[in-house]
Formats: C-alpha cells, structure tokens, sequence
C-alpha cells in the first residue's frame, strides 16, 4: 500500500542491525518489494514496541520518532501480541527522543504498553517511582522486580498468612 505512518525506530548509536549508519532529518530510501522481515524500512507504531527488536537495557540503545513513507507493508504478530510494524520503502528521522520523552509517551498508553516498556528498557529509580506512582498494582510491580531488579522469583505465588 502507498500511504505514510509516523512511528518509533531503535538503533545502537545511530547504526542498524545491519551496520547501516543513519541522520537526522536525512531521507532514505530502499528499493525492490517492501516486505516486513524481507526488505525496507523496519519500525513500530507503538514506541514500547521497539525493544522486541533492540535491547533497552544497553546504554547505546537510542530511539527516534520516524516517518515512514512510499509503499508500506503492515505485519502484525497476533500469536505474540504485537501489532502495527510496518516495513517502508522510505523513511525520515524526525528526532531522538529523550529518556523523559519515551516514559511519558508510553506512560499514558495503559498499563500493557507499561508492562512492554519495563520488560524492555531499562529504567532508573526515579523512573520506576513514577510508573508506580500512577500504576501501581501487584501486576506492575512484579515485572519491575522481575525485569529491572532481578528478582527471579517476582512472578511466584507468595504463601499468604494466616
């Protein structure tokens, strides 16, 4: 399909998986049939998305917010919950974002799209203050204990009292 999507593309200090090199503001443009997972620009709709693709948890991880162009072709991965990537036969980076940028873009998603974000990237105290400050239930807390404190047991049933 001809159309054009903004989204959210990871790099590890501005370079793909590929070893390609990437600017700001510069136009790129890719060639042949566009296919998710064969050929084109790859990004996600959804910003928490894009740690299924690069690791959160490295310091070079960096995000930007994209705009996708020409032929687009949309993948959805039903069986494990992702949807809205796109493949894109051009793409432009519109910025970097900043760590404040990408708590508060997710932030006010839900808190699946949180869930995404802490099991993804990896997030300081100040961070994980905020997100319990605004959801803080027993579901949340275990994937922050589990993922961004290493407790392996966080998902565990306790015993309860009596």
């Amino acid at each position: 399909m001809m159309s054009s999507i903004t989204g959210f593309k990871a790099f590890n200090n501005m370079m793909d998986r590929y070893g390609n090199t990437y600017e700001l503001n510069k136009e790129y443009k890719v060639y042949g049939s566009i296919k998710f997972h064969k050929n084109g620009f790859h990004f996600c709709k959804n910003l928490e998305d894009v740690f299924r693709y690069y690791d959160g948890f490295d310091k070079n991880t960096i995000v930007c917010q994209v705009y996708g162009y020409g032929v687009l072709d949309k993948y959805d991965d039903i069986y494990n919950d992702y949807y809205d990537m796109y493949a894109s036969s051009n793409i432009k980076l519109i910025k970097t974002l900043t760590r404040d940028e990408i708590l508060n873009i997710v932030l006010n998603k839900g808190v699946n799209s949180i869930i995404r974000l802490i099991s993804g990237y990896y997030l300081n105290n100040e961070e994980i203050n905020i997100i319990l400050n605004k959801y803080n239930n027993q579901e949340v807390r275990n994937f922050i204990d589990y993922y961004q404190k290493d407790i392996l047991n966080a998902f565990e049933k306790r015993k309860v009292r009596k």
